[in-house]
């Protein structure tokens, strides 16, 4: 906006005339009570009103800039880091979300159509990117996302950079012909805390689930009696991290000729971290229907029964374990599915009694137990030494 201001007096003609050019003087204002130089009036009224001019014409940019800010994304790819080929999804068609401190919605759509400058009130946000949907299991559906909360700060530019991961977990089975030949009459199922997925012998397609806990049976299919149950095996009951991606590889134990409701063996497992499982479908009743490790934390409790696993180390503190020798206790060891297996969590603490079984378990003067398959009896306790554990213990045997 522009504009000119004239000073002058009227003449008794009404029309206004300029100061001449020199022109001093005084005016004499009677609520003033004293005289001011015209010409220093003059400069004065000058001044102000163009100061007034320039904030008529500069007030909705300092207005905008006093409240919005500007969002600017950079999506980036995570990072490789497995020997696997997998394709990442176009991030122009993931749905992307912003919402404000209160909840309500700013923004939902792809985000290859967000508008090129998004600018937004000063505030905090919530920001969300997902690849797709994904409430219950199914097959070949990786789901990728990041969200974050930010604070966009008035008249400033918030970078924000979003790393797509993988929000959920895939499993794949595979089935030996020994396998599929003895336990002919079942078929494998999968199950989250959303939902089952039947997975059929045939099936060789990664089966996708929710984090958390995931259990994955064996259940008899019919016919299976009148007015009876089918039967279950239970294989595996883990807990499992968003990007966890799991191989297993099924086979019957060749050295078990009981009924199909035991000896369940799963000798390898690809996580993409390549660790080792062992699986038996046993009741804990017997050493012949042990419980496998993966059992353990679904029968916290369970008095006088058999648990087998792999001693892979000792010296327990209530938040370390030696994997390696020398040992310097004989109180207390630890087992896994795996012999290989080296992650804390994943074991379970066994308190060796002052006993004979003390001889016999103890890694101090029995080094070479270090790796080897055992079969405890015992009570599941829910924590000893800090980790699902077996405690007392009645008798062990390899």
């Amino acid at each position: 906006m522009k504009g000119k201001i004239l000073f002058g007096r009227k003449g008794r003609s009404g029309n206004a005339e300029p100061f001449p050019k020199g022109f001093t003087g005084t005016l004499f204002s009677s609520f003033l009570g004293a005289g001011i130089p015209l010409l220093t009036l003059f400069l004065g009224l000058v001044v102000f009103a163009l100061y007034s001019l320039f904030l008529s014409s500069c007030r909705g940019l300092t207005f905008e800039n006093e409240t919005t800010g500007e969002i600017r994304f950079v999506f980036e790819r995570p990072v490789a880091t497995k020997a696997v080929v997998r394709d990442f999804p176009d991030s122009n068609k993931f749905v992307l979300t912003i919402r404000n401190s209160s909840g309500n919605l700013v923004y939902d759509g792809l985000y290859g159509e967000r508008p090129s400058k998004l600018e937004l009130n000063a505030g905090s946000y919530d920001i969300a990117v997902v690849s797709g949907t994904f409430t219950k299991p199914e097959f070949e559906a990786p789901c990728y996302g990041d969200n974050k909360t930010v604070v966009v700060k008035a008249g400033e530019v918030c970078v924000i950079s979003l790393t797509a991961v993988q929000t959920n977990v895939g499993i794949r089975l595979t089935f030996t012909d020994d396998f599929k030949k003895k336990f002919s009459g079942y078929t494998a199922e999968f199950a989250d805390k959303e939902g089952k997925l039947s997975y059929p012998f045939t099936e060789t397609r990664f089966a996708y689930l929710n984090p958390g806990p995931v259990i994955l049976n064996l259940l008899e299919l019919p016919p299976y009696g009148e007015n009876a149950l089918p039967d279950t095996i239970r294989v595996i009951s883990r807990e499992m991290e968003q990007k966890d991606m799991l191989t297993l590889n099924l086979h019957a134990n060749p050295s078990d000729t009981s009924a199909a409701t035991s000896g369940l063996i799963i000798d390898t497992t690809s996580r993409w971290l390549f660790e080792q499982i062992i699986v038996g479908a046993g009741d804990g009743k017997s050493k012949s229907t042990a419980f496998n490790v993966g059992q353990v934390s679904s029968n916290i409790g369970a008095k006088g029964v058999w648990v087998t696993g792999y001693i892979v180390g000792g010296d327990l503190t209530s938040t370390s374990i030696s994997f390696t020798s020398p040992f310097t206790k004989e109180t207390n060891l630890a087992i896994a599915s795996s012999a290989d297996e080296r992650v804390r969590s994943n074991c379970i603490s066994v308190c060796i009694p002052n006993t004979d079984l003390r001889g016999v378990l103890n890694l101090c003067t029995n080094p070479g137990n270090l790796g080897k398959r055992v079969y405890i009896q015992g009570t599941i306790v829910a924590s000893y030494l800090g980790l699902i554990g077996l405690n007392p213990v009645t008798d062990a045997q390899f």
